[in-house]
């Protein structure tokens, strides 16, 4: 059976998670019955708006080391990485943000059938045959997946926009999610990792993502203001693009609204 480049592509990503160590996971990202939705730490059941998610990927889980493009195969040390809930919860968090609701990657891990679940749809390219990962979809995928973070690892409703259609909002979501946190970019893909976040306009810490201080927030790096790094506000409050430690704008932005 042919395999997409985003399952050979994620699922090798996981494998360098084996040289991290073990974290403490929150409860809804233990061991998942046969064929359950991976995505339980990160997606909240039965929502229907488009931008609004449950986020509660750990730092450990986000991080990992020696990523390349290259020979990407379905080899030992991935499936083995697979064998460890932070290598799951890395992979959900990549299908979730690049694959559209209704599409899935489904493998057998240790015996159990285990269904990764797409949501968000920003880039639905990628898991077709002979898809690719390019520029685009590296920056919006990295940016969703930052957005997940949880300094403690907790599962909790966000609303996420930005310049893309995939992350249109209805006016319930930005009536019922106000709060406006920041907005996160980078590049998840590379090595080392690029992790950004900036802070909304007013505020001073994003307890969410970095815990009592946006000093201590490593690996993510806080740039400051969003208003100094980023582009102009959209219509729903998002920032469109945001300038990242090298000066780079990074197309793929992502502005988190909290329920106030």
């Amino acid at each position: 059976m042919t395999k997409s480049p985003l399952l050979a592509f994620a699922i090798a990503a996981a494998a360098s998670l084996v040289q991290l160590g073990c974290a403490v996971l929150p409860e809804d990202a233990a061991e998942e019955p046969v064929d359950a939705d991976e995505q339980a730490a990160i997606m909240g059941n039965g929502l229907t708006l488009n931008g609004l998610t449950f986020n509660g990927l750990t730092f450990n889980a986000l991080t990992f080391n020696a990523l390349t493009f290259n020979g990407l195969t379905l080899n030992g040390p991935a499936m083995a990485a697979l064998s460890d809930p932070l290598g799951r919860q890395k992979l959900s968090a990549i299908v979730a943000c690049a694959l559209p609701k209704g599409e899935a990657i489904r493998l057998n891990i240790d015996g159990v059938d285990r269904a990764f679940e797409g949501s968000v749809g920003l880039a639905p390219e990628w898991g077709k045959p002979g898809g690719a990962c390019g520029e685009s979809c590296k920056s919006w995928v990295s940016a969703c997946v930052i957005s997940r973070v949880n300094y403690l690892g907790q599962s909790v409703p966000i609303s996420v926009r930005g310049k893309d259609k995939a992350l249109a909002t209805t006016r319930e979501e930005r009536e019922g999610y106000t709060a406006r946190e920041g907005a996160y970019f980078g590049d998840i893909f590379a090595t080392p990792q690029k992790l950004y976040a900036c802070v909304a306009p007013g505020a001073s810490q994003i307890p969410r993502v970095c815990g009592p201080s946006i000093r201590d927030c490593s690996p993510i790096e806080v740039l400051g203001a969003c208003d100094d790094v980023c582009g102009h506000e959209l219509s729903d409050g998002a920032f469109d693009k945001c300038r990242d430690r090298s000066g780079k704008m990074e197309k793929g932005a992502v502005t988190v609204f909290l329920a106030p």
